[in-house]
């Protein structure tokens, strides 16, 4: 079960509540009806803006290489990294220093988001100066399923004494991709890389600019 009290009232299942055990599904049709989970209602397409702003500044870095020649072999690249070292070389002293971090950490930022890599993802955020606060959601064992047993629950986690604090682990795994689904929407970690990517897309139309394209 996971448990979050920090964007909104919560109450047993209002984020996700017991995610293996929500729902037992007895024939297609009752499949078909089943309501999707809170999780997908609130933070999916937060989600979604922050994998597109990260994938248009890839499409934009592989049109801008696509236009200069000594580069272009790069362009259809299954490694961004290498059109990201060609951009940097071709336009050396147009780059700062902080420029090319801001483009190296947004590609790995990129990365993290599209591979729901969600506790990875916070830390780049940091390497770029951005600090996520906490999404205070608590992954709570269950092995008990009653209304007692929740409620005793959700009361130990809002007191400090029962479950997983997903703020401070320190990988995905610990949390699960759902809990940390949970803690980076919660936490306005979609949000705030949507803004890095348009940080990172900044650049690019600028040396776009230079080259004349």
């Amino acid at each position: 079960m996971y448990f979050g009290w920090r964007a909104f009232p919560c109450r047993f299942r209002q984020i996700g509540g017991v995610h293996s055990k929500e729902y037992t599904p007895v024939n297609a049709n009752f499949r078909a009806e089943r309501p999707p989970s809170i999780a997908m209602t609130m933070f999916l397409d937060a989600f979604k803006n922050a994998s597109a702003e990260g994938a248009a500044v890839e499409l934009k870095m592989r049109l801008l290489a696509g236009k200069i020649p000594a580069l272009q072999k790069h362009a259809h690249s299954d490694v961004l990294a290498d059109i990201e070292a060609g951009l940097i070389t071709h336009f050396g002293a147009a780059l700062s220093d902080e420029d090319k971090k801001t483009l190296r950490l947004c590609r790995q930022l990129r990365n993290k988001v599209l591979h729901s890599d969600f506790r990875a993802a916070r830390g780049k955020l940091s390497e770029l100066g951005i600090a996520s606060s906490s999404g205070n959601v608590v992954k709570i064992d269950l092995p008990v399923l009653t209304v007692a047993e929740v409620a005793k629950k959700i009361e130990g986690a809002r007191a400090g004494t029962e479950g997983i604090r997903l703020a401070d682990t320190q990988s995905t795994d610990a949390g699960g991709v759902y809990g940390w689904f949970l803690e980076a929407g919660a936490s306005g970690d979609f949000a705030t890389a949507c803004l890095a990517f348009k940080g990172a897309a900044v650049i690019v139309d600028r040396l776009a600019g230079i080259e004349g394209t």
